[in-house]
């Protein structure tokens, strides 16, 4: 009998195998995919290095300091810094101290009024105090409602916030809790937004080294023994002390027998370009200021080459949910935006594909974490680790699967840490 099963192979599964196969225990982790890594997954495609989605990893997440070896990581930090596109006309807003290449177009930038970034340096200022997890408590409201109140403009939430913010919480409309905002603003002054040279997915397989993990297997019913858990696989009945659920939120619920999680998926779509040219030499991040599908864009080719073809140049275009159009429609669509920025130069991008993410995270408005299931299960014996129980993304998948794991080996420390810390 294994001592314990942990059921997926994604970022909060393998943190709870690597932690209990550091404290002696024996796991074992079944996957029903061919790969770990869940959404945080690479692959090769005509050359191209390409991620599943558009991804970042922020360095300050604790967890991330705890459970990765950065330096292994070969990590490129990406310009703390956005350019803002209306049409043809680009803005850059950055960091001065931290990309000085930015001071002159950011104060010159009309995406911010002179007010509106002097409300960002004080907002800034505010949010260093104190430990950030401490950030993700006391009374929400939306992040919309949040910055209305510390005075930015209507412009400054369309132009700059929306689509930034849009871009890591998928949803463009400020509609997010304000304590995540802020905790998320926090994070992007106490580290890197970087990448790992050879894709996200160095982050999963760099989790999932020397632990025992089973691909292509599915699980399909878990049952309460008086020796543990019955484990129905698809190679058969399997015998656990103990299991942890690590699956996305809506398998979760039916391998759990629960009800759906009360909390919606939020879905997204990335849209993949080649080209032979350069159509835009800039290595920041590309807001998108006018309604369309496109919310960001990223030319990755500009801070990493190798990540394209040799002679060839790659372009990653976001957008939030996933369009009922066919690809090549899509397509059609997103090159409609796209000429906008770089008129019929567009005609050089070669559509490398279209991947649409059911469930990219979960929504999280206002007072969320009192819809968040915890760690116990319904099923005696059985725990779930998920970033359904902290917040969506890799700081919540990593501390969920840290606790579950904290929980079977009784250890008071790791089950108090706050969330967030």
């Amino acid at each position: 009998m294994t001592d314990i099963l942990v059921v997926g192979a994604g970022l909060a599964g393998l943190t709870a195998a690597r932690t209990l196969m550091r404290a002696g225990k024996r796991v074992r982790v079944l996957e029903a995919s061919g790969r770990v890594g869940g959404r945080v997954q690479s692959r090769t495609h005509d050359g191209f290095l390409l991620d599943a989605g558009y991804q970042v990893l922020f360095t300050g997440y604790p967890a991330v300091k705890r459970q990765l070896d950065l330096g292994a990581l070969d990590l490129v930090a990406l310009p703390p810094a956005a350019a803002v596109r209306t049409g043809a006309r680009v803005s850059v807003l950055g960091d001065p101290f931290r990309d000085p290449g930015s001071l002159l177009s950011s104060l010159a930038s009309r995406a911010l009024s002179l007010p509106d970034k002097l409300r960002v340096a004080r907002l800034g200022a505010e949010l260093r105090v104190g430990p950030a997890h401490h950030l993700l408590v006391g009374p929400d409201e939306s992040t919309h409602s949040y910055l209305t109140r510390q005075g930015f403009s209507a412009a400054a939430l369309t132009n700059f916030f929306g689509p930034f913010f849009g871009g890591i919480f998928l949803k463009r409309d400020l509609s997010t809790s304000a304590r995540l905002f802020r905790y998320y603003f926090r994070m992007l002054m106490d580290g890197d937004i970087a990448l790992p040279r050879a894709g996200m997915g160095q982050v999963a397989a760099q989790l999932a080294h020397d632990l025992p993990i089973s691909l292509n297997v599915r699980v399909s019913r878990l049952q309460a023994t008086e020796r543990g858990v019955s484990v129905v696989t698809s190679l058969g009945e399997l015998e656990a002390e103990q299991v942890i659920v690590a699956t996305d939120p809506p398998a979760a619920a039916k391998l759990l027998d629960e009800a759906a999680p009360a909390l919606e998926s939020v879905s997204s779509t990335y849209v993949y370009y080649a080209s032979s040219e350069p159509l835009d030499a800039q290595p920041r991040l590309l807001l998108n200021a006018e309604a369309g599908v496109i919310n960001n864009a990223h030319w990755l080719s500009n801070v990493m080459p190798e990540r394209a073809a040799p002679g060839r140049h790659l372009l990653v275009a976001t957008l939030l949910g996933t369009p009922p159009s066919e690809d090549a429609a899509l397509d059609v669509q997103v090159r409609g935006e796209l000429q906008r920025w770089y008129g019929d130069a567009v005609k050089e991008l070669h559509l490398l594909g279209t991947e649409r993410i059911a469930h990219a995270q979960f929504a999280q408005p206002p007072g969320y974490v009192a819809q968040l299931p915890g760690h116990t299960t319904g099923i005696p014996g059985v725990l779930r680790a998920s970033e359904i129980t902290s917040m969506s993304g890799i700081q919540g998948a990593l501390e969920s699967g840290e606790k579950a794991a904290a929980i079977v080996l009784n250890d008071t420390a790791g089950m108090s840490r706050p969330r967030g810390a």
